[in-house]
């Protein structure tokens, strides 16, 4: 089991790494005052990822400043036509496996923002107490629901490790509307 776990979050998506060094460097050369932020940024997701990771679980508040730093160096990608809403009802902190939430945030910058290229909008959020973790990410789609192939592989990889870590305490559902994917992951707390 733990080779298995420590297999699914070496899949961290490495396009994501060469276009965010890619802007980096793009926004060095404009002498941009954006540029150590972002590389901040990036540090920030790379410490988090290659030495915050090594535990079962981490704090899901660092699985929430992870996907903060994601989103903003994501952001650099797109023009003002990308609309990201980020709601945090979290009532109180608590632990959650590293990088589900990193895989499906990915997904939606993957497979909704960059292939609408009219209007892309991204909608998460988080809820969290005694009883349960709830998170939605619902993101815009270019294609028609028939054409979404529903097997994807990180979406397979994302339940295999939710199996293998919350064993019969959580829900996974994947909801295909014309122009919306949504996921929802709901997890019950001990």
């Amino acid at each position: 089991m733990a080779s298995d776990l420590k297999m699914l979050k070496a899949q961290l998506n490495p396009h994501f790494l060469f276009n965010t060094l890619n802007n980096i460097y793009v926004l060095s050369l404009e002498n941009s005052p954006k540029t150590p932020k972002s590389i901040e940024k990036l540090s920030k997701i790379l410490d988090h990822v290659l030495f915050r990771c090594n535990t079962k679980y981490v704090s899901l508040s660092s699985e929430i400043e992870l996907l903060e730093n994601y989103i903003e160096l994501e952001k650099l990608r797109y023009d003002d036509r990308l609309q990201i809403n980020f709601n945090n009802h979290i009532e109180q902190d608590g632990k959650i496996a590293p990088l589900i939430l990193l895989s499906l945030v990915e997904n939606a910058f993957k497979h909704g923002a960059g292939e609408d290229s009219v209007s892309p909008k991204i909608d998460i959020d988080f809820y969290n107490t005694d009883i349960q973790f709830k998170f939605i990410i619902s993101n815009t789609i270019a294609v028609e629901p028939d054409q979404i192939e529903r097997t994807a592989i990180d979406l397979k990889n994302i339940k295999k490790q939710l199996n293998l870590t919350y064993p019969n305490r959580f829900e996974l559902r994947i909801n295909t509307l014309p122009k919306l994917f949504t996921v929802t992951v709901q997890i019950k707390n001990n």
